[in-house]
């Protein structure tokens, strides 16, 4: 459910900046996923912010993560990350995993069959768009993607094509969770996701509550399960909502995290990094959570975060 004040793409809302400098992004997307901007490209954009501390979370891949880490400053802090979309029987849930070991094998395998997953399912919704009379060509949407397929390449592909003004038209219309031409993929329980993530070292954060149905239940039982965090300084998010997901952080004694979901799509009112984020402790807090969970075996603490 999208509340229409915080919307991503909603023209009319606008950022609410925190009280703090805002320091810390651990929500941002490159070409490696679904994002137009290189992982180089998006270090440099950063590198003329406020931001020291980001995490580099792209759509069931790792790959941005050693070309952001290596274009970074010294004075920049880059997290390895990832997004995975995870789903029950009645919901869809995004979740952040955070100090992740990028070369776990169980992690890697299982990646791998997500973006071929989506290769097949992005594949189905251009064939039943051309059923429907509003074909785009497949190899196009390859070329957007340059990464793992995704649905916004499609929705690129059909603004090029003219059947759409906009991305968001396309996934009210067609490809979004209500879109006549969807075709969903599999997708792990939020539990088995969080475990994945928990094997490879690191901990666990639910993206974007607003589009959680169901979402108390979900993160109580998350949260039974090693759950670290969720996003309330993110996106367009303003008093009331952060007042909502900062009161379930409290009840289940989690890090108030966030982001600005940043895909440098361009998009009319697009939240930029460093105009929302989190507290400037917050990496800190969640690498102490990292911590008491694994010990020594955290999977990847970057140097600017050593103590």
């Amino acid at each position: 459910m999208q509340d229409a004040a915080d919307g991503r793409y909603n023209p009319d809302a606008r950022v609410e900046p925190p009280e703090w400098r805002v320091e810390v992004d651990l929500h941002l997307h490159t070409t490696a996923s679904d994002g137009t901007l290189s992982p180089s490209k998006l270090i440099e954009f950063i590198s003329g912010t406020s931001l020291k501390t980001i995490a580099v979370t792209d759509h069931d891949t790792t790959a941005g993560v050693y070309e952001a880490t290596n274009a970074a400053s010294d004075g920049l802090t880059v997290i390895p990350g990832i997004e995975l979309g995870t789903a029950t029987d009645d919901s869809e849930l995004h979740l952040l995993g955070y100090f992740i070991d990028i070369e776990n094998d169980e992690l890697q395998s299982t990646l791998e069959t997500f973006r071929e997953q989506r290769v097949d399912a992005a594949r189905a919704m251009v064939a039943k768009l051309g059923e429907m009379g509003l074909p785009v060509s497949w190899n196009r949407v390859v070329e957007l993607a340059t990464g793992a397929v995704g649905r916004p390449h499609i929705a690129r592909a059909m603004v090029e094509e003219g059947h759409v003004q906009t991305v968001r038209e396309a996934f009210d219309r067609f490809i979004g969770e209500k879109g006549i031409a969807r075709v969903p993929r599999p997708k792990l329980h939020p539990t088995d996701a969080l475990r994945l993530i928990h094997g490879a070292g690191g901990v666990g954060v639910v993206a974007h509550p607003r589009t959680v149905h169901r979402l108390n239940p979900l993160v109580k039982q998350l949260a039974s399960n090693g759950l670290a965090g969720i996003e309330v300084y993110a996106e367009k998010y303003r008093g009331e909502s952060r007042d909502k997901y900062l009161d379930i952080a409290t009840r289940y004694s989690l890090v108030p995290s966030g982001g600005t979901d940043y895909h440098a799509q361009d998009t009319e009112n697009e939240v930029l990094p460093g105009q929302n984020g989190p507290e400037p402790n917050t990496a800190h807090r969640l690498l102490e959570k990292a911590a008491e969970m694994h010990g020594s075996r955290v999977g990847s603490v970057p140097e600017g975060l050593r103590r």
